[in-house]
């Protein structure tokens, strides 16, 4: 620890002759029109933003004086603006004007000093096509990143799980329900796309004041606005709205936006048909106050309810190869009846004494109650197509027949709740932040989850002695635990003989009185600009990673809390590179980052469709290792789009996981599995998200989203381990949107820019899968009188078809 803190004040005192500045100010038109999405950076220098809604921009950067201030945006002249002190940077008012390309901003260079994150536009998120919707659809287009469900919102990032991605929304950690099995389930994800102003995503690297997971955090802020504002959308999958304003001269701001999400049109094209009634709602609002130029104040609600209520009929799936046709058809009686509630209230208050200092205090409630019933009975006849595909319906041979019945009555109610104080000060040559935390969790689990099959009249597994189940869980948990955690981190701006260097590095640390754990993470970011290749930069990462554990991997599958439980940890190597560029007269961004995480304490798990089951046991080392590359800026001129590409793998060695088996002259021989593939273990990931519109009607669109990733791990239900070796089929998607803007339709001109009280209003006709893939997402396992397994895949949506309209105000 001496030694850190050496290092810390060493590192400090190098850093002489710079100055931090906040620079702010307001980007309008010559009409004295707000413009939104202009891009702000300050020569010379990574430092950078882009202007809001309401053309208002803040940032804040170490540099010397005299300086410069760059704005531009595509359709814009460039205009720069000179800084002489830093008093001059305060309240900046820029013009920017026109040029003949009417077209919108595409913002492709990162201005974040934190050399780790990527800025994302929220707007993206609202031109991606993808059946779940919401910010997670652009994020499954991001380098690193990897999902095989459209029905879910959930997404992989290099190797980890689900549970190991962090979102903060203002500051706060958000959760999601813990008992959903399948992404049909699974609603609406937190965050609302129309409240969002900004969005960065770091998928490995990130920095000390994020918290304690392997993976990736997505950081989110929700809109300050200036003026009356709201948007209104509707269309066969759900509806949503927002209003959002300010009074009292603008010391007071809301933002306020509800959903409503329905999928029982795309669950329709599953082969499981039945009655669905999926119901999805949430209502959220972020509040602001700002009481003098020293304190302000921040608040955000959240109610989200979901249920999930479905009536199954019967299912027919063939499967198999062309020459080995197989059928399963299942006939059901019972229903299922799911219900997630759940809320959040946050408060904040900041303090800023001065320009060098600022101090937040919050504190906030996450609660979370769910219910999961069902009783469903299921008869099922396995068939074989007799002389392979396209032969006739009668041809067939039954092989295996059976029933099984399925009965749960799981009940869960989690409270987390904290409170945190938070300190930024901003001195000559660097900038420091801290954070002290106080978390407390409390869960009452109810778990009563059992199966029984037959096949051809007998119990399976058989058992001569009396009935027995495939599997049952029984049991009444209730933990309360405490967490304390903390940080420290420095970013600052050294200039160099021959570059700029940006350097982030802290350490975090953490207590948890559930088993009496410490943890403690260095971390470190580099990040260099060579002053004779000012448009490339190069960056380096590394840090200690730990993935704290939270309820679900503290819960054996049986029922058992295991207070031994350790956090997971990983310690990561990142290097990376990003070229900025242009191609003709447009603007291009290379990135290509190579990565190894050395994983140790790992708790092994299953995956079956969205469901998490872990071991509850740290019995297992491994690694993740790959290389992303990405390119993106505008194909077309004035939009942007993008293709990435991943090479990943990741593998894990299982503690005492070795079987016997006999040789040919029968004697006994143990076989050690080693290193198996993880569940995450995607090898190849493939996105393209593309944009393009008739070059005499621009306000006619067209959204391409492609999606490739080669086949998961999967094996048996309920059996070791090192048995899930067996691979998926590839995930294949492609989705395609078109967009009219219908206020220029009506104008009869190309420009949204006319006087009135609608904004925007957009017509989308959106189609699912285009080419009509069938995906995977897990397996149905049939089970013969002799034990033998079958896996009968789950197939995922087909080609629907779906119409949206869209206002703003």
């Amino acid at each position: 620890m001496r030694f850190l803190i050496l290092v810390w004040f060493s590192l400090i005192s190098l850093s002489i002759g710079s100055q931090n500045v906040v620079i702010t100010g307001k980007v309008t038109s010559a009409g004295q029109q707000p413009v939104e999405g202009a891009n702000v950076a300050l020569q010379g220098t990574t430092c950078g933003t882009t202007t809001n809604a309401n053309g208002v921009f803040e940032f804040s950067c170490a540099t010397k004086f005299p300086a410069k201030i760059v704005v531009s945006m595509v359709g814009y002249a460039t205009v720069e603006k000179d800084l002489k002190s830093a008093d001059e940077a305060r309240e900046l008012s820029i013009t920017i004007n026109m040029t003949n390309q009417q077209l919108e901003r595409v913002d492709v260079t990162s201005q974040r000093s934190q050399t780790s994150f990527q800025k994302l536009d929220a707007r993206h998120a609202r031109m991606v096509v993808d059946a779940s919707g919401g910010i997670e659809s652009l994020l499954k287009t991001q380098m690193g990143v990897s999902s095989n469900s459209e029905l879910s919102s959930q997404y992989r990032v290099r190797g980890g799980n689900f549970d190991e991605n962090m979102v903060y929304v203002n500051n706060t950690e958000i959760y999601r329900p813990f008992l959903i099995r399948a992404g049909e389930q699974e609603g609406l994800s937190f965050v609302n796309p129309d409240l969002v102003e900004s969005l960065e995503f770091s998928s490995g690297g990130f920095d000390a004041s994020y918290g304690d997971r392997m993976s990736s955090v997505l950081d989110v802020k929700y809109k300050k606005p200036q003026e009356t504002a709201g948007s209104l959308s509707a269309g066969l999958l759900g509806a949503s709205g927002h209003l959002e304003g300010s009074a009292f001269k603008g010391k007071f701001t809301h933002v306020t936006g509800a959903r409503y999400k329905t999928n029982q049109y795309l669950l329709g094209s599953l082969d499981m048909k039945g009655d669905y009634a999926p119901s999805f709602f949430d209502v959220q609002s972020y509040l602001t106050y700002k009481a003098n130029d020293q304190l302000s104040f921040d608040f955000m609600g959240y109610y989200a309810q979901n249920r999930y209520h479905f009536v199954p009929q019967n299912r027919e799936t063939s499967f198999g190869t062309i020459s080995e046709v197989k059928k399963l058809k299942v006939y059901f009686e019972g229903e299922e009846d799911d219900r997630y509630q759940t809320g959040l209230f946050t408060g904040a208050m900041n303090y800023r004494p001065n320009e060098q200092h600022l101090f937040r205090l919050s504190g906030g409630t996450y609660r979370s109650f769910e219910e999961e019933s069902y009783d469903i009975l299921g008869e099922y006849w396995l068939q074989e197509v007799l002389g392979g595909e396209g032969q006739s319906n009668d041809l067939v041979e039954d092989i295996g027949v059976g029933g099984y019945l399925q009965h749960a009555r799981n009940e869960l109610l989690g409270v987390v709740s904290h409170f945190a104080l938070m300190g930024n000060h901003f001195f000559d040559h660097h900038i420091i932040r801290w954070e002290l935390k106080y978390q407390r969790e409390s869960f009452d689990d109810y778990l009563n989850e059992w199966e029984i099959r037959d096949s051809a009249g007998y119990s399976v597994p058989g058992n001569s002695d009396g009935l027995k189940l495939a599997y049952a869980y029984n049991a009444q948990l209730h933990t309360q635990s405490n967490r304390f955690s903390g940080y420290v981190k420095d970013d600052q701006f050294f200039d160099l003989p021959h570059g700029k260097l940006n350097l982030n590095y802290g350490i975090r640390a953490a207590y948890w009185d559930f088993n009496r754990e410490w943890i403690v993470s260095p971390r470190l970011n580099l990040s260099y600009v060579p002053s004779a290749h000012p448009q490339s930069r190069y960056r380096f990462a590394t840090g200690l990673y730990y993935q704290a554990p939270f309820y679900r991997e503290i819960r054996t599958p049986s029922g058992v809390v295991n207070r031994d439980i350790e956090s997971q940890q990983s310690f990561q190597i990142l290097l990376a590179t990003d070229r900025f560029f242009s191609w003709g007269d447009q603007p291009f961004k290379f990135t290509a980052e190579a990565y190894y995480k050395h994983l140790r304490n790992l708790i092994p798990y299953q995956v079956d469709n969205v469901r998490i089951r872990y071991s509850g046991e740290n019995n297992a080392h491994g690694y993740a290792t790959g290389l992303d590359l990405k390119l993106n800026g505008e194909f077309v001129p004035g939009v942007e789009s993008w293709a990435g590409i991943s090479l990943m793998r990741t593998a894990e060695n299982i503690e005492n996981d070795a079987y016997t088996i006999q040789d040919d002259q029968g004697n006994p021989v143990t076989i050690h599995p080693g290193y198996i593939p993880r569940p995450s273990d995607q090898r190849i990931n493939f996105s393209l998200f593309f944009q393009d519109y008739l070059p005499n009607n621009p306000s006619l669109r067209v959204h391409l989203n492609m999606l490739y990733g080669t086949g998961l791990p999967f094996g048996p239900p309920n059996s070791e381990r090192y048995k899930a070796v067996n691979r998926m089929p590839a995930y294949r998607r492609v989705d395609m949107g078109l967009s009219k803007d219908l206020l220029g339709l009506l104008n009869g001109n190309t420009s949204t820019s006319q006087p009135g009280f609608f904004k925007g209003a957009w017509l989308e006709l959106e189609i699912f899968n285009l080419f009509n893939f069938n995906n995977t997402i897990s397996y149905f396992w049939v089970t013969d009188v002799e034990n033998r397994q079958y896996a009968v895949p789950n197939y995922l949506t087909s080609r629907r078809f779906n119409l949206k309209l869209s206002v703003t105000f």
